[in-house]
């Protein structure tokens, strides 16, 4: 008589169908490449496909219905990743909790030293002060450097509320500090050559400094400023330049002067007109503008009469600074538009394109060129 061989303390090998786990729903689930999850689950595929059982009564006995709680499930799993990526502040599986909150602590950048900009004339220190209205004087005031960097600073935030007149008082700032710039190269290389040229004939002209010049600490908060004291600093060394021309006899007094006076009133003008973008666009009538203001679908009341206001002060934004084609070297905009907003304002700047040349045809017109 065969003897039953006893299994106490031998492992018994599984089934292997054992070990695979039933699957939640034998209908299966849309996929899709980029899915949060590794088997590759699509919410938005689930949703498509389960939008006529969702606007249904969702009855529990519809073979759907087992799709639905696994959707459900996996908003759910969904959304606790996401959570955990925020708190990970996005790092690596490898990174520890006081490494990433560390970050939280992390101070911004501040300047290592202090900025400095050092003046030898009067000529700049005054572009750089400007000068206010005396007090019982008729004499008009004169718009600094010092004030102007605080009106590009102002500017400058406008851009983060996505206002197309703020890049456009950028841009017209920046071209026509540029050609300043150039102005000053100019100038300055043209005396510099004429110095030069007294040293190949056996004279050494040394420029003129001021025997006690002056460091001004500068401490701007935004890009802009630190352009302006790169041009006042360019403007110092081309009056000083200018003085030595005229100390050596190598020009006049006069020359000196309107060479001086010319530029000198070039910069102003760029001041003037940059701190009158400043002073109409900080205005509350206007203040809060912004690209969505244009668009007929997303217009108030409000943002009609806001747009009217900047058109009558200003006339209208050129399409190419409107369509965010033309930007500014510096821009704190950081507004993300949906693809229907890109759409939309892509066709308002069409319609401006299409004005702007209509007006160009009529100038032409007028002036017997067509």
């Amino acid at each position: 008589m065969a003897t039953k061989k006893s299994t106490v303390g031998r492992s018994v090998a599984p089934d292997p169908e054992a070990l695979i786990a039933a699957p939640k729903s034998a209908i299966g689930f849309s996929t899709e490449a980029r899915s949060p999850f590794d088997d590759g689950y699509s919410i938005a595929g689930e949703e498509s496909v389960l939008a006529g059982f969702l606007a249904g009564s969702m009855d529990e006995s519809d073979p759907l219905y087992e799709r639905y709680l696994e959707l459900e499930e996996r908003k759910d799993r969904l959304a606790k990743m996401q959570a955990q990526f925020q708190t990970r502040k996005g790092s690596d599986q490898q990174v520890k909790p006081a490494e990433y909150f560390a970050m939280d602590e992390l101070g911004r950048l501040v300047d290592s030293e202090d900025d400095t900009m050092t003046l030898h004339t009067k000529e700049a220190f005054r572009l750089f002060m400007g000068r206010g209205r005396e007090p019982g004087s008729e004499v008009a005031p004169i718009v600094g450097g010092r004030r102007i960097a605080s009106s590009l600073r102002n500017l400058w935030i406008l851009t983060a509320n996505d206002n197309p007149y703020a890049d456009w008082a950028l841009l017209r700032h920046e071209q026509s500090i540029g050609e300043v710039e150039e102005r000053l190269r100019s100038e300055i290389k043209d005396a510099e050559a004429l110095l030069h040229r007294q040293h190949d004939r056996g004279l050494s002209f040394s420029v003129l400094k001021s025997a006690e010049p002056q460091a001004l600490q500068l401490g701007f908060r935004s890009p802009y400023g630190y352009a302006i004291s790169r041009l006042i600093v360019d403007y110092d060394y081309f009056v000083r330049l200018q003085k030595t021309l005229a100390r050596k006899t190598l020009r006049s007094d006069a020359q000196m002067r309107q060479t001086i006076a010319e530029l000198t009133r070039f910069v102003r003008r760029i001041f003037n007109e940059t701190g009158r973008f400043d002073r109409w666009l900080a205005r509350s009538e206007i203040h809060g503008l912004t690209r969505l203001d244009f668009i007929v679908e997303y217009a108030t009341e409000e943002a009609n009469k806001r747009v009217e206001f900047v058109k009558e002060v200003f006339g209208m934004v050129p399409a190419d600074v409107f369509t965010a084609k033309m930007q500014p070297r510096h821009s704190r905009r950081r507004y993300s538009l949906t693809e229907h907003e890109r759409r939309l304002l892509q066709s308002v700047g069409v319609e401006m394109s299409k004005a702007e040349a209509m007006a160009v045809l009529g100038q032409e017109a007028e002036s017997g060129l067509v």
